[in-house]
């Protein structure tokens, strides 16, 4: 069924021609909802403009949409042609209300010189070292007496954001030729380089 053409009017740039459920201005193509009040607007007057209304708004007695009995049916909501409703996943944030922590997180993989491929998943941490006790998911890190027993930690956090800090090894752990000071935490990137000591060299895959 063709939708009827409206009369209501933009109060932002003017536009008339609203129709009942239109959600922004075919004018100015501003949001009706953000197009602010005239000073004389009246806000006990019906509006000319749809309203919209979000699922789980309390109704309020008098309002088209309001739960009541129309037509010997108790309970069914009110039907008005300026109002219609919008189901909101409960919990669901809006874009703006978006941040980085709820942006899905990935893990990070390691890859070491040997041909090994380590990965470290969201929200855990791995040392690396030759004492395999200590650094069990690098345990054929052992071969190289260079290394401290415990030599360099590297983390992810929940929003995928990776980390290396250096354990005060005795030959220093570096990230794009910078040596990290003892408890320095430097951020990890897909495509760095992470050396231990003078020859173990590590790539953060992408």
């Amino acid at each position: 069924m063709r939708a009827e053409a409206g009369d209501g009017t933009c109060p932002g740039c003017g536009t008339a021609g609203a129709r009942p459920g239109q959600l922004v201005c075919r004018g100015c193509f501003a949001p009706f909802a953000l197009i602010p009040a005239p000073a004389d607007h009246d806000p006990d007057a019906t509006d000319a403009l749809p309203r919209v209304e979000e699922a789980g708004e309390p109704a309020v007695a008098g309002r088209p949409g309001a739960s009541g009995t129309q037509g010997g049916r108790t309970g069914a909501p009110a039907e008005s042609e300026h109002t219609r409703i919008i189901n909101v996943i409960p919990g669901a944030l809006r874009g703006a209300e978006q941040t980085r922590r709820d942006a899905p997180g990935r893990a990070l993989r390691l890859s070491f010189p040997s041909g090994e491929i380590v990965a470290v998943e969201l929200g855990e941490h791995i040392r690396l070292g030759r004492e395999p006790q200590l650094c069990p998911a690098v345990s054929f890190l052992a071969v190289h007496d260079n290394l401290s027993r415990l030599h360099a930690t590297v983390g992810v956090e929940l929003d995928g954001a990776a980390w290396i800090v250096d354990e005060g090894s005795t030959n220093g752990t570096f990230v794009h030729g910078y040596r990290l000071g003892s408890g320095e935490r430097a951020p990890l990137r897909p495509g760095d380089k992470i050396r231990l000591a003078a020859d173990v060299n590590i790539r953060v895959m992408p």
